[in-house]
């Protein structure tokens, strides 16, 4: 349930297998879900089958992650040692395979694991377990926490009233901000109900009929009913101001912990909760304000390919071949990218998940991640370290003003990180854009880039500082 609105479904399947006198533990998750952005459908489905030895040690794994047609499929393997787990990584229309492997530790689980943390035995008040897991899709290494707390009287989907045990569930994946949930759970462990504090999303136990049952037509709109409003925000001459301040919120959380100081903003805690956020235009010719903390520098996955960023596709070089630069320098290469990939897009529109940049080179349709995906790709081909933002825009839509969740890209020029939005093509970005974080969408864990965003929708409040 999406806003008390029922968008999908989940199937959760344990087996208890034999192989080799081995006894094996095989867990199987379908999850399928249509929500609304902008106006249009976005069909998304993720199978999991993870194969555990019974005490939740994950011996392999797969999944597929199918966004409205476009296809990412996982398979990970632990090694003989238990030291490394391999991870292969195929996706996209030209279907390339990219492997990668993440350390690991014999014990380390998967699906299995975390059900044993509330099952085997059942979690009662009081008590705290943990176990380091992978989350699939994200393709991380985990620390997975619950914690029960009071049995108390939980209202159902019919209305009804059951009384069972409230838990707290964390996952600390490193380097990201913690996942909170609250589970509830019957007297064997089971979960009967899960809600987490993004945009008041829930799933219920119930049956399969209704599970099953056709979704009504959702009110809910992931892009326009998440527009953050904003207080004193200037209404004229935004592309021009060299800065801006705002001051942001969370609900829950250290927005100095989740937004990034990086490229063209600085972030600095005021309480717990509150950070002032500073953002200047930056330009390939203008001085680097002296309070802009220093540019990581680029890395080799700036300028690689991946699954997600096909550098070498066959219809990403035929684009690049299009793009014409005859004459101009580096600064003017850039900026010419930005303008070709946005009237390449021919069909903007937001019915599409997340296209690798090889699927939107021959389809030429998509959004916000469509347009900086595609220019990563093209800035890389061309030999400039690219990556991509991930954050918030200034949007008027008449009735509907303030902050859109947003991806625009940025490249590296000399002694800085250059942000261009190739969605707007208007040549560089200006102070009416607001970072979270930053990635290279490389390798088997590109998705876990869109965690801190997850962690900010519903939560955010903004306001130009005085």
């Amino acid at each position: 349930m999406l806003q008390g609105e029922k968008i999908g479904h989940t199937m959760e399947k344990i087996e208890r297998l034999t192989h080799d006198q081995t006894d094996y533990v095989r867990t199987t998750t379908v999850e399928q879900m249509q929500i609304q952005r902008a106006g249009q459908p976005l069909k998304m489905a993720i199978e999991n089958v993870f194969l555990s030895l019974p005490d939740g040690s994950l011996k392999q794994f797969s999944t597929k992650v199918d966004q409205a047609g476009s296809v990412t499929r996982f398979t990970g393997q632990v090694a003989r040692d238990g030291k490394t787990l391999s991870i292969s990584t195929q996706g996209g229309s030209s279907q390339g395979v990219a492997n990668d492997s993440i350390p690991w530790q014999p014990g380390y689980g998967g699906l299995h694991a975390v059900y044993r943390l509330f099952q085997e035995p059942p979690i009662e008040a009081g008590q705290k377990r943990s176990a380091m897991a992978l989350v699939p899709t994200m393709n991380r290494m985990a620390k997975h926490s619950i914690q029960g707390q009071e049995k108390e009287a939980v209202s159902m989907l019919d209305g009804s009233m059951v009384t069972l045990l409230k838990t707290k569930y964390l996952t600390e994946i490193e380097g990201q901000p913690p996942l909170e949930s609250t589970a509830w759970v019957d007297e064997v462990g089971e979960i009967v109900k899960m809600t987490s504090p993004v945009q008041n999303f829930e799933i219920y136990r119930c049956s399969k009929e209704f599970a099953l049952s056709p979704n009504k037509a959702v009110s809910f709109d992931l892009a326009l009913d998440t527009i953050v409003p904003v207080d004193r925000m200037p209404q004229r001459n935004r592309d021009e101001l060299e800065e801006l301040t705002y001051e942001v919120k969370l609900k829950s959380g250290d927005p100095a912990k989740i937004f990034a100081s990086s490229s063209n903003q600085k972030v600095t805690a005021i309480d717990a909760n509150t950070a002032k956020l500073r953002v200047w235009r930056i330009r390939p010719d203008t001085k680097l304000p002296a309070e802009l903390p220093e540019n990581d520098k680029p890395t080799d996955a700036d300028l690689a390919s991946s699954p997600l960023v096909q550098v070498e596709d066959p219809a990403v070089q035929e684009l690049l071949r299009k793009a014409k630069f005859s004459g101009a320098n580096a600064t003017q290469q850039v900026m010419l990218l930005e303008k070709f990939v946005h009237d390449t897009i021919e069909e903007k529109n937001f019915s599409q998940g997340f296209l690798s940049a090889a699927e939107v080179a021959q389809g030429k349709t998509g959004d916000c991640t469509e347009h900086a995906v595609l220019l990563m790709a093209l800035l890389r081909a061309k030999g400039f370290p690219a990556r991509g933002a991930l954050g918030l825009v200034y949007v008027d839509y008449g009735e509907k003003k303030g902050f859109a969740y947003h991806m625009w890209t940025e490249v590296w020029m000399g002694d800085r990180w250059l942000p261009l939005d190739a969605t707007r093509g208007k040549g560089g970005i200006g102070v009416d854009y607001i970072k979270v974080t930053q990635t290279d969408l490389s390798g088997s864990g590109a998705f876990a880039a869109f965690l801190p965003v997850t962690q900010v929708i519903g939560q955010l409040e903004i306001e130009v500082a005085e």
